[in-house]
């Protein structure tokens, strides 16, 4: 990720009775590639913190004209304020468009805000730019670590422990997304059910259960990834042995193609089951249903229709596809 795309954000509070050069001031913020906003007092400062979320809230302070005692208090005092950092600049009226150091000059003597009050004493030793521009990366790094660790959770929460493929939640978001994307287009379920998988896991111990549960979803997913490539499906755990393939724009034959694509794969892991009625080998059951997507109702009726199809290929011998007898509209 570019880190110049995630640059901290800037409040900036100019009384309107100040007299300051806007043009250098503003000069200095883009050199130093910030995000940023001017507010005539603390109350529009408040405001716009509260959609804006600020890093930073600067203070450009004429001690001789601006009350910025009574501004540090209303900014401390409101709730979605009082923790955000405040820099206190007290020389901004040096700024000269006619000498680029004077940028330099004023912002040296940005200072913490902290315990304010009517004593110069209390301020801390001035900030140069080296030291601003260190506190901007630090921002910078901080907001790239938050954002990776954001995308880890949205991630574990997307995704089924065990598997790693999407989990029960993300099956029905998905399926919602693409039934609204594709109301002039198909949409196919499969429904995948392990053979016989309560035996397994008596035979073999639910460890051994785990591992092939690992591998029948790595199955699925390769399977379709061969057909689909870079167009969009979905490979979910819908529960226990259960597992889901979502795949927008594709209708009933080549959803039962991909079913059947599936169904190899699975026999190719040539997982031992000896405990199978129907063969030494795990197998698996899949039931194909189709939609066009208009009404929402009609979701659940695609669902129930794979899920129907899948209990038929069951009933009639497993380890085979069973296709759901029309298309839901």
């Amino acid at each position: 990720m570019n880190q110049s795309q995630l640059k901290p954000y800037i409040i900036v509070v100019i009384e309107e009775t100040n007299l300051f050069n806007f043009r250098s001031f503003v000069n200095l913020l883009n050199q130093l590639n910030l995000n940023f906003v001017i507010s005539p007092d603390p109350e529009s400062a408040i405001f716009h913190a509260e959609y804006s979320n600020p890093d930073i809230i600067i203070i450009p302070f004429d001690p001789d004209q601006a009350n910025a005692q009574e501004t540090h208090r209303q900014l401390k005092q409101a709730k979605i304020t009082q923790n955000v950092p405040l820099l206190w600049m007290n020389s901004y009226s040096e700024m000269n468009n006619q000498n680029p150091s004077s940028l330099a000059t004023a912002f040296n003597a940005l200072n913490p805000f902290v315990n304010f009050n009517n004593s110069q004493d209390n301020l801390l030793p001035d900030i140069t730019i080296k030291t601003l521009k260190n506190q901007v990366k630090l921002q910078q790094e901080l907001l790239i670590k938050l954002q990776a660790e954001n995308q880890q959770l949205k991630r574990l929460a997307t995704l089924d422990d065990l598997t790693q493929v999407a989990n029960r939640r993300q099956f029905y978001t998905y399926l919602q997304e693409q039934w609204q994307s594709y109301e002039r287009g198909y949409l196919s379920m499969i429904l995948c059910d392990v053979d016989f998988f309560k035996f397994y896991n008596d035979t073999y111990g639910h460890l051994a259960g785990d591992y092939c549960l690992q591998r029948i979803a790595n199955a699925i997913e390769t399977a379709v990834k061969k057909v689909r490539e870079s167009k969009p499906y979905l490979v979910a755990r819908y529960g226990g042995e259960e597992f889901a393939v979502i795949l927008p724009q594709v209708d009933v034959e080549n959803a039962r193609k991909i079913a059947e694509a599936i169904q190899f794969q699975i026999r190719s892991l040539r997982i031992p089951h000896l405990s199978s009625p129907i063969s030494s080998l795990v197998t698996n059951s899949s039931g194909v249903a189709c939609a066009i997507p208009g009404d929402q109702s009609h979701i659940q009726e695609l669902i129930s229709a794979a899920d129907k199809a899948m209990y038929q290929a069951k009933f009639q011998g497993r380890d085979q596809v069973r296709v759901a007898p029309k298309i839901i509209e």
